[in-house]
């Protein structure tokens, strides 16, 4: 069966000498790979450069095997200001990366395929640290692994001051539970609900926010740590540091 969808170039690979292999997280299918064969003949099924980010539109035969045939690619969106802006274009690749190895072959998730391709339409705009701790908390959302700012994760009592947060446990602490766990660190009240904003304000409104850089330093701390612990070390590096200089 042929089947027609919007898609992110991922990553891709020059495969032989005509041929290109590219992850592909489409709108209907999540992420697949495919094959472009004959794309450097100058195929005029093939009118997108297939640049990393871009969107385009693809026409694929879905099957069993991992990799399936693109037999048609047509440019929609480029996002071309990445390839002039090197901070901009980094961050974009921890988006990308990020979906590419965390998201499995074919497990559908338009809310995250919306929220990457929002990023990539409006990051021109936004200042690239914010852009790069809303997008994760707004990742974890949608991917499930969410952590809990509404209460104690542990107890469940409601929290107005003194509490803490523990990437093990996946969210805030009382000053009660926090002896339970090791990793527990102090957190502002501020920074609490910044992120509780974050997780629960529609986008675009949500990029209007302008916490204060400590607070700023706090939320990628505590999320790089939570990140860190859940899915990769390190996944988000100098960007989400005190050490990154805006």
């Amino acid at each position: 069966m042929i089947e027609k969808d919007l898609g992110i170039v991922l990553k891709r690979i020059n495969f032989r000498e005509t041929s290109l292999i590219v992850s592909l997280f489409t709108r209907r299918f999540g992420k697949i790979s495919g094959i472009l064969k004959g794309f450097y003949s100058s195929k005029k099924e093939f009118t997108a450069s297939m640049d990393i980010f871009s969107l385009n539109e693809f026409v694929f035969y879905p099957k069993r095997s991992t990799l399936w045939l693109v037999s048609f690619a047509d440019l929609v969106r480029d996002f071309s200001y990445l390839r002039n802006d090197l901070e901009k274009n980094c961050v974009a690749c921890k988006f990308i990366d990020t979906v590419n190895h965390v998201l499995p072959l074919w497990d559908r998730n338009e809310n995250i395929f919306l929220l990457l391709n929002a990023f990539l339409d409006y990051f021109v705009s936004i200042e690239s640290r914010k852009a790069l701790y809303i997008f994760f908390i707004k990742f974890l959302n949608l991917y499930g692994l969410r952590p809990h700012f509404n209460a104690c994760v542990k107890c469940h009592k409601e929290l107005n001051r003194d509490f803490f947060f523990s990437a093990s446990c996946g969210g805030l602490l009382c000053n009660r539970c926090k002896h339970e766990y090791n990793d527990s660190e102090p957190v502002t009240a501020e920074a609490a609900a910044t992120i509780l904003y974050i997780q629960n304000a529609g986008f675009p409104q949500v990029l209007r926010i302008n916490p204060t850089l400590k607070c700023e330093e706090e939320i990628s701390g505590l999320l790089n740590g939570f990140l860190s612990h859940h899915l990769h070390p390190n996944l988000l590096g100098k960007w989400m540091t005190a050490d990154y200089k805006r």
